[in-house]
């Protein structure tokens, strides 16, 4: 009797196995698809053309990214590659195999509306149970650009190209002028053919051609850096006032002050989080976090059709027009000051002095009282247990360090997948926590 089971590489099969069998019930793949299956993709259809071959379908393609993207695949060479090898993408695909470009050219123009696509999902969790816009988190990290931090143009640089460019137009006028002086002391003030001056007629038809040579001369010289200052003007419009700098490989990335100390290209990835689930999410060109409070708590009014009763968030959001804001729509704000911690110790000891900005200081001591009440220091502590480990999901088990694609538009589309990805992920968690309760329930 053999040792081994018997092995044969090529054996044929009568009746091949569906790939339906290897897929276990609980697979995150059949959450995604019956996902997928129930949104509504009309005007993503729409987009397309009934003249020419028929296309693949959108809710195929939809499934395999974002698929794809909850395993951390986003490359869509990689997609390709795994519809036709790896038995999850061939089912979520049935067994059609889309190239790389037809799953690059739907992600980069049939999915600019993806916010549309996110908030079904997101309405699919609130009808779940699973958010309900009570208590929000909201933090944001540095995601780097698909750009080279080398290649940078700063705003520095141009504002001084501008005023250099500027200074040679000057010099370029003062030789015009020199020019003109030259012509009216060959004529004089007479008609150019009665000249009393001792130079012959040959003379002065010669100087009179160099002259007018230097002034087509110079009118060229002005319009070539006329062209550059326009330029200039250009890249600082593209910049806008919010910016001092953007990659020359991404013109939408900013140089920013990456998670790790260095400096990097790219975007400001903000996420509002209930329950560990992105009930909105946004990014944004500037690194600092203070001005985007209002923005993130706007963003899930539009998602979830009303503001949050609470809304925590880090230090870096801290400002006096902040914090007006959530007193004036009735939100209750967990957003310790920036010396918060100096501030409490100086409060204890009795030496806490005040600025000299007297509505600031009444939010600030109103906030600071608010965050040493066991109700403050629990919403201080639940924000490390619902944003945080949502970025770290995204970071660590979806591989979100890095963008594929390049400018805002696009970075949204991708931010908006992995976001999706994120949910439905949370969808399959919850549904399967309340199938163990309810088996435990009936063994009751």
């Amino acid at each position: 009797m053999s040792r081994f089971k018997e092995y044969r590489q090529n054996q044929v099969m009568l009746m091949p196995p569906s790939f339906e069998e290897k897929i276990a019930h609980d697979h995150l793949a059949r959450y995604i698809s019956q996902v997928v299956d129930e949104l509504d993709t009309t005007e993503i259809e729409r987009r397309y053309s009934e003249i020419g071959c028929p296309a693949y379908h959108p809710k195929m393609l939809l499934k395999l990214l974002v698929y794809g993207y909850s395993m951390g695949i986003r490359s869509s060479r990689r997609i390709q590659r795994a519809s036709q090898e790896d038995v999850v993408f061939m089912w979520l695909a049935g067994r059609q195999e889309p190239d790389f470009r037809t799953i690059s050219d739907f992600r980069k123009d049939r999915l600019v509306d993806i916010k549309q696509i996110f908030r079904q999902v997101l309405e699919l969790c609130y009808e779940l149970g699973m958010v309900r816009c009570g208590k929000i988190s909201i933090d944001g990290t540095k995601i780097e650009a698909s750009s080279s931090r080398y290649k940078m143009t700063y705003r520095k640089k141009l504002e001084k190209s501008k005023a250099n460019y500027e200074k040679k137009i000057d010099e370029i006028f003062e030789e015009a002028e020199r020019v003109d002086a030259e012509e009216d002391r060959l004529y004089g003030d007479k008609d150019g053919y009665s000249l009393d001056r001792k130079y012959t007629s040959d003379e002065i038809k010669k100087a009179l051609k160099k002259l007018s040579r230097d002034r087509e001369r110079l009118k060229g010289h002005i319009n070539k850096v006329q062209n550059k200052i326009e330029l200039v003007d250009r890249k600082l419009q593209l910049m806008g006032d919010e910016r001092n700098s953007y990659g020359n490989t991404d013109p939408d990335a900013t140089l920013m002050l990456m998670k790790d100390g260095s400096l990097g290209v790219g975007y400001n990835v903000q996420l509002a989080t209930e329950n560990q689930v992105i009930v909105g999410y946004g990014v944004f060109q500037r690194p600092n976090d203070n001005h985007l409070f209002k923005p993130m708590v706007e963003e899930v009014a539009t998602n979830l059709g009303k503001l949050p009763e609470v809304a925590v968030a880090d230090k870096g959001y801290c400002s006096q027009s902040n914090y007006e804001y959530a007193e004036d729509r009735g939100i209750t704000a967990a957003i310790p000051p920036q010396t918060y911690d100096l501030d409490i110790a100086a409060r204890h000891k009795g030496t806490y002095k005040y600025s000299r900005n007297l509505e600031y200081e009444r939010l600030k001591v109103k906030m600071l009282d608010f965050l040493e009440t066991e109700a403050g220091k629990n919403l201080l502590d639940m924000r490390k247990h619902d944003v945080e480990p949502t970025f770290g999901n995204l970071k660590h088990n979806m591989s979100f360090r890095k963008l594929l694609l390049r400018k805002l538009p696009k970075v949204n589309v991708e931010t908006g997948l992995i976001c999706i990805a994120h949910n439905i992920k949370k969808i399959r968690k919850s549904l399967l926590s309340r199938q163990e309760m309810d088996i435990g329930l009936c063994q009751i």
